[in-house]
């Protein structure tokens, strides 16, 4: 995984890349859940790894609210 940068000044720029990134992933997993349409209930897998997603995001909402973004 890529360090966030150093420099505060790019910190909201990387945070809304990686929220978006994040974002992308979620929807990427919603996608192939329709496609396998036998398939129809979550593992306990993906819905932790759901969860730990939208987690990262609430954070990731979090630390922008605060750096004024």
């Amino acid at each position: 995984m890529n360090k966030p940068p150093q420099n505060s000044a790019q910190m909201p720029d990387y945070l809304k890349a990686r929220k978006l990134h994040l974002n992308g992933i979620i929807v990427v997993l919603a996608g192939v859940k329709k496609l396998n349409a036998r398939a129809n209930k979550n593992t306990k897998v993906e819905t932790l790894t759901i969860d730990a997603i939208k987690a990262e995001l609430d954070f990731i909402d979090l630390q922008l609210k605060r750096k004024g973004d």
